[in-house]
C-alpha cells in the first residue's frame, strides 16, 4: 500500500468515527424533544423546539396564555431532566472508558473504586439519621458527594504504602465497597419503611428535574472533568502499551493513574449524588464504542460522551413512556437494556467474532 492510498484509507476511517459521533448528537437532539413531550401535559415535538428558541431569544407571552404554560413546562420542568440525563450519561460513559483504559480490564467500570458504595452510605446517613453537613436542596446530594470521595481518597493516600498497581486499586475498591455497604445496611436495618423506600429509590437510579442552578454545577463538573480526560487521551493510548513501555517513553504512569482516578471519582460522585447508582452505562458503552470505531482514545472519549448521553436519555425516555406515573427508575431500564447487550458482546467475543 503506497502513502496516498494509506492516507485515503485513514481519512475514510476517521470520517466514519466523526460520523458516528455526529449521529449520536443528532439522536440526542431528536430524542430530547420526544422526551419532553411525554407527560400529563401534551405538547407537540415541534412546539418544544419553538418554545426553547423563544425562551432563549427572550420572547414573552401573556401569563395566562398556552404559550406561557408551554414555556414553564418545557424550560423549568422537563428540559432540566433531559439535560441531567445527557450529562449523567456523558460522565458515566467517559469515566467507564477512563477506568477500563487505566485498569486494562474490560470489566472495570466507574464504580470499581467504591464511589457508589460511599455515596450510598452518605445517603443512608442523611435520610435515616438526619445527619448532613449541607442544608436545603443540597442536604442529600451533598452528603452523597462527600462520602463518595472517601473511598478514592483512601486509595490515593494508601497507594504510596501498598502500591498503586491495577490489582491493588481493584482490590481496595472492592474491599471498601463491602465495608461501606455493610455500614449502610446496619444503619438502615432499623429505620422506618418510608425512609427505606426512599433510599431504595435513590439506590436503583432515577433521573429527576433539577433547578437550573443545580444543573449548572453538574454541567461544570461533568464537562470540565470530561475535557481534562480528553486532553489526556494520548497519554492513555501510550498507557495501553503497558506500564513498562509507557515508562520507557517517559510517561509517569503512577501520576497519570492517580490524576485520572481523582478526576473520574469527582465526576461520578457528583453525578450519583443526584441520580443514584445507574448501572451498565460505564460498563457497556465503552465496549460498544470500541466495536464501532476502534480503540483510539482520541476518538473513543468524545464518542463516549455522545453515545453515553444518547443511551441514558433513551433509557429515561423509555422509562417515562412505560409508566404514566413516572414510577419506573431509569436504573432498572438501563440494566434491562444493558445486561442482554453485554451478554451478547461476551458470547461473540468468546466465539472470536469481535
Amino acid at each position: 500500500m503506497d502513502f496516498e492510498t494509506f492516507k485515503k484509507e485513514y481519512r475514510r476511517h476517521t470520517f466514519h468515527k466523526y460520523l458516528f459521533i455526529l449521529l449520536c448528537l443528532i439522536f440526542v437532539v431528536i430524542m430530547g424533544a420526544v422526551s419532553i413531550t411525554i407527560g400529563a401535559y401534551d405538547i407537540d415535538v415541534w412546539r418544544v423546539y419553538e418554545t426553547i428558541f423563544e425562551h432563549i431569544t427572550g420572547v414573552t407571552h401573556p401569563p395566562d396564555s398556552k404559550e406561557a404554560l408551554d414555556d414553564v413546562i418545557v424550560w423549568y420542568n422537563r428540559l432540566p431532566r433531559v439535560l441531567l440525563a445527557v450529562l449523567a450519561g456523558v460522565g458515566l460513559a467517559i469515566s467507564g472508558v477512563a477506568m477500563q483504559s487505566l485498569m486494562k480490564n474490560p470489566l472495570a467500570e466507574p464504580y470499581t473504586t467504591g464511589v457508589s458504595s460511599g455515596a450510598y452510605l452518605g445517603v443512608a446517613i442523611s435520610m435515616a439519621l438526619g445527619l448532613s453537613m449541607f442544608s436545603g436542596s443540597f442536604e442529600i446530594p451533598g452528603n452523597a458527594f462527600l462520602f463518595a470521595l472517601i473511598p478514592v481518597a483512601l486509595i490515593v493516600i494508601s497507594s504510596s504504602r501498598i502500591g498503586d498497581s491495577v490489582a491493588t486499586v481493584i482490590l481496595m475498591g472492592t474491599a471498601l465497597s463491602y465495608l461501606f455497604n455493610a455500614v449502610s445496611t446496619l444503619i438502615l436495618v432499623s429505620t422506618d419503611a418510608e425512609t427505606l423506600s426512599n433510599v431504595y429509590k435513590w439506590q436503583v437510579g432515577t433521573i429527576v428535574s433539577l433547578s437550573w442552578e443545580e444543573l449548572r454545577y453538574v454541567a461544570a463538573i461533568t464537562l470540565g472533568g470530561s475535557l481534562l480526560i480528553l486532553l489526556l487521551s494520548k497519554k492513555l493510548n501510550v498507557l495501553a502499551m503497558g506500564d513498562n513501555n509507557a515508562k520507557s517513553l517517559g510517561l509517569n504512569v503512577n501520576r497519570l493513574r492517580m490524576i485520572i482516578l481523582v478526576v473520574m471519582a469527582v465526576i461520578v460522585a457528583f453525578i450519583v449524588s443526584y441520580t443514584g447508582i445507574i448501572g451498565f452505562i460505564g460498563l457497556i458503552c465503552p465496549h460498544i464504542i470500541r466495536l464501532v470505531i476502534g480503540s483510539d482514545n482520541r476518538f473513543v472519549i468524545p464518542a463516549a460522551c455522545a453515545f453515553g448521553g444518547a443511551f441514558l436519555l433513551f433509557a429515561d425516555t423509555l422509562a417515562k413512556y412505560m409508566s404514566s406515573l413516572d414510577t419506573i427508575p431509569v436504573g432498572a431500564v438501563c440494566s434491562l437494556i444493558g445486561a442482554p447487550i453485554f451478554l451478547i458482546i461476551l458470547i461473540h467475543n468468546r466465539r472470536g467474532i469481535w
